[in-house]
This record gives C-alpha cells, structure tokens and sequence, in this order.
C-alpha cells in the first residue's frame, strides 16, 4: 500500500517551526485539492500551555483555512481510520506525543533507561504515525530539535536518546525536511525518500 509523502519540521522552542508546519500543511491541502486535520498531541496541564494551545487555535482560526481537529495525546493511529488520501494531517508535536507515550506507565528511572522501554515507545509512534500515512494523502510532523537544550539527568538523556532516534527514522522516512531557526526555515532534505 502506498503511503502518505512524509515532511519533517524540526526547530528550537519559539522557533516558528509549527507556524511553517501549517504552511507546509496548507501547501499540500492545496496540492491534493484536500482537507486540512490537526491531530493535537498536547495535554493543558498549566496556563501557559493552555495559552499556548489558544495561540495556535487563533492562528490557524486566522489563516482563511478550515482544519479538523483531533486531539490524540497518545496512540495517534487509532485516528488512521478517520482520513482519506484527499486528508493532510498535521500531527503537532511529536516531542508531547513522545513525552506522552512514555509516561503512560508508572516507571522508574532505571525502566526508563532500559532499551526494550525505548524501543516500545518508538515503535509504538512510529506504527502510529505509519497507520495515518497509510490512510492519508499527506502528513507534517512537527517536532522540538533538542539539541539546542540542556540534557541533566539520566530520564531527560534517555527521553531526548530516543527523541533523536524518531527524528532519524522520520527524516529518512521524509520526503521533505526543515529545521526553522529564529523563524527561518532551512531544507534540509527535498526529494524522493532513501
């Protein structure tokens, strides 16, 4: 089964990157002659994620475009079913989804660290996102770049090891990748898949 051209948006906190997620979105709505869904990964856990949420609800509100929004804070393919190949699907962000993936059990910090732990979660959002691929006519992932953060602790160095693994995989995955820096978005992939 063929599945859904793949782009990658990678940048810093308030780098811009989902602002050109939605972008690249509405490029390939435009191209499919498609609809528009964002599949929302947050939880509101404080005010400032809650203003946040309604930063990105105004400006999508804003951009003259019509999106469908799912909010999926784990197990983003049980939505795969819900899209058709005229669907892009926007899925925003995979740093919460994985964050929420691996929280969803109760575990220590040496659980954590252990390899069979990581490669659960990643397979679990990669199949996820794979099974909307399947579905859809397009998907973005946006996602943090963690490089440009601090790694103290053994939790956040397991939790950015295995972040900087899903972002490999995606990329190679991709059909088009973009690092936005201070709003810049840079390509760095553009064409077929390896």
């Amino acid at each position: 089964m063929e599945k859904a051209e793949l782009t990658v948006i990678l940048g810093g906190v308030r780098s811009g990157k989902s602002g050109e997620a939605e972008k690249q979105a509405v490029l390939e709505a435009e191209r499919l002659e498609g609809s528009l869904h964002y599949i929302a990964c947050g939880k509101v856990t404080d005010e400032e994620m809650a203003a946040r949420v309604r930063a990105h609800q105004k400006e999508r509100e804003g951009s003259g475009k019509v999106w469908t929004t799912w909010e999926q804070p784990v197990q983003v393919g049980a939505l795969s079913s819900r899209f058709t190949k005229k669907d892009v699907i926007l899925v925003d962000c995979l740093t919460t989804l994985l964050t929420n993936e691996w929280f969803a059990s109760d575990l220590t910090d040496e659980e954590w660290g252990h390899p069979s732990f990581q490669a659960k979660v990643k397979q679990t959002i990669c199949t996820g996102i794979e099974e909307i691929r399947k579905s859809a006519g397009a998907v973005v992932v946006v996602s943090n770049e963690l490089a440009y953060e601090p790694l103290n602790g053994s939790l956040v160095f397991y939790y950015a090891k295995t972040l900087g693994e899903l972002h490999q995989y995606l990329i190679e995955e991709a059909t088009l990748a973009v690092l936005v820096e201070h709003g810049c978005p840079l390509i760095k992939k553009k064409g077929a898949t390896t």
